[in-house]
């Protein structure tokens, strides 16, 4: 027998002698392992390499089809210069209002960029998403275009921690829809003005309805809408705070 063969019924074991003879010619039951036959090792051999390869292969298929997410930001409308009433009232006193964050529908509070498909349906814009919490970012922006509505207004978000505030502004979007097919936001927002004290009071409100067209049917057509939807509500908002 040469080097490279091996006994028969270490073959038809799957590489396990079991019956063994000894010296004196009879049959014992002790099994001992027999070394794999060379074809076998490098077939075990060839089918780890073939399957890495399959592997990589598909691992590097999932990773060229998979694009980078959009993440989407509301863009900041222009900040308007002070307007001419505004510099004839620089010298009177300033009033203070805590501007609460914006009230969103449940249904809008996502990181997906969402949309109204119909009347009872939302869908997502693909491998889209907000770049920072929709609610926060809102917020913000109003915060932003309010202050330039108000020249003689000190503004604090949400609350005021060094001084008093003289009114607390309070904004719930009921409705918030952009509409895909007509390419157009929707919104019902419902603006308060409360006192400060230990019982505060409603002193002014409004419900109001805006419809803006976006300029294009994509996500981004629909941030620059929401982004007018707020430079909007604050013109509204500062005109609730006239003669307080």
């Amino acid at each position: 027998m040469n080097r490279h063969s091996y006994p028969q019924d270490c073959r038809l074991t799957g590489g396990t002698k079991t019956m063994l003879r000894s010296d004196t010619g009879r049959d014992t039951n002790r099994t001992r392992p027999c070394a794999l036959a060379p074809n076998r090792r490098i077939g075990k051999g060839l089918a780890s390499v073939i399957g890495a390869a399959f592997v990589a292969l598909s691992m590097a298929g999932c990773t060229s089809n998979t694009r980078a997410p959009v993440l989407l930001a509301l863009p900041a409308l222009p900040v308007a210069g002070a307007s001419q009433d505004g510099q004839q009232d620089a010298n009177a006193s300033i009033r203070v209002a805590a501007v609460r964050r914006l009230e969103l529908p449940e249904y809008m509070v996502s990181r997906r960029v969402r949309y109204r498909a119909d009347t009872s349906t939302l869908a997502e814009w693909p491998n889209t998403y907000w770049a920072e919490r929709i609610e926060i970012a809102a917020s913000r922006e109003f915060h932003a275009a309010l202050r330039t509505q108000l020249s003689n207004w000190r503004l604090c978000e949400g609350t005021c921690a060094t001084e008093a505030s003289a009114v607390v502004i309070q904004t719930h979007l009921i409705r918030l829809d952009y509409d895909r097919q007509e390419r157009t936001l929707r919104s019902v927002a419902d603006i308060t003005l409360w006192g400060t004290g230990s019982a505060p009071q409603r002193l002014r409100s409004t419900v109001r309805e805006y419809r803006i067209e976006a300029e294009s049917d994509t996500a981004q057509g629909q941030a620059q809408a929401m982004s007018e939807l707020l430079h909007r509500m604050a013109v509204d908002t500062a005109g609730l705070l006239v003669d307080l």
